[in-house]
Order: C-alpha cells, then structure tokens, then sequence
C-alpha cells in the first residue's frame, strides 16, 4: 500500500513562494522606475520645447548658480518650471530639481539657431519594502537617481506682443 504524502504541497509552497513573490514585487518596483523615468524625460521634453520659444536670458540663469531665487521671476523661466511639473502628481519635480542651461560654449548662446538644455534631476524611492530591504546591504535602499536631459534648437526669442516691450523674458 503507497504511502500517504500528507503536506508535501503545502512545502513546496512555502519553499517556492518568497522567490515568486521576490520576482513579483522586482518587477513591480522595475516597472515603477520605467514608468517615473518616462514621466520625467517627457517632462525634461515639455520643458525644452518651451524653452526652445522662451529662452532666458544667461544672466538669469546664472542667480540660480548663484542662490538667488530671482531666477524664477523671469516669466520664460517660470513658464518652463510650470511645464516641467508633473500635472498627475506622481513625480512631483521642484524648481530646485530643474536646471536650464545653454551647453554650447559660444559668447551669445542665446540666439536663434542655438542650443538650450533642460534636465531634470530626480530620486525615486521603491513601491515595495522587499527592494528596500534587499538594497539595505548596497547602501541605497533601493532608491534610483534619474537624470533625464532634453536638448532643443532655439526658434524664437521669447517675442511676445503682449508684453511691455514685445519681449516676455526679462534680465535682472
């Protein structure tokens, strides 16, 4: 007479399971950080299209360099920190997360034709605690650093004719 195997699925189970939940919750966190560095890059896109219209002046940006919180009076730059902000409320992205800069060395980078760059600078924490968890002896807790940068070719000056002086961008 066979012997009754009582339990036997019941180990295999408990055996099996925290690898598949493992897994499961990898790939959760793993479609977390895809879907976050997407938000961001489109975000970083957003944020250079209108930059590409509404480009601020250098002396501008350099207050940000600076500390001086000025640089968010100019309304090119605070359309550009508008656009750059996430409307679903996910990823949150604060002035102090964006950077405008002009990456080409030229002595008049603000001119049509040139180059302006909007990045984004942006930590995401895991869903999950079991990434946490298996990250705590890596020293980051499974927390990713994005940088999603957008280049786009200057096609306007920020002209506007609603403006004082036809222009919307301001030097300080």
């Amino acid at each position: 007479m066979p012997r009754r195997s009582t339990g036997q699925s019941l180990v295999e189970m408990a055996l099996i399971a925290p690898l598949l939940f493992a897994l499961l919750f990898a790939i959760v966190d793993l479609g977390y950080y895809i879907w976050g560095y997407s938000t961001l890059f489109s975000a970083a896109r957003a944020g250079a299209e209108v930059a590409s219209n509404l480009p601020p002046y250098p002396s501008r940006l350099a207050l940000r360099g600076a500390g001086d919180p000025r640089w968010m009076d100019d309304p090119c730059v605070a359309r550009i920190l508008e656009v750059t902000d996430d409307p679903t409320g996910s990823f949150p992205v604060e002035a102090s997360q964006v950077t405008i800069s002009y990456p080409t060395g030229s002595t008049n980078p603000r001119r049509l034709g040139g180059t302006i760059e909007v990045q984004i600078d942006y930590t995401i924490e895991p869903l999950t605690p079991l990434v946490s968890f298996i990250n705590t002896t890596l020293g980051n807790q499974g927390i990713m650093t994005i940088r999603a940068t957008a280049q786009r070719t200057i096609e306007s000056l920020g002209n506007n004719p609603t403006y004082e002086n036809g222009i919307a961008c301001t030097e300080p």
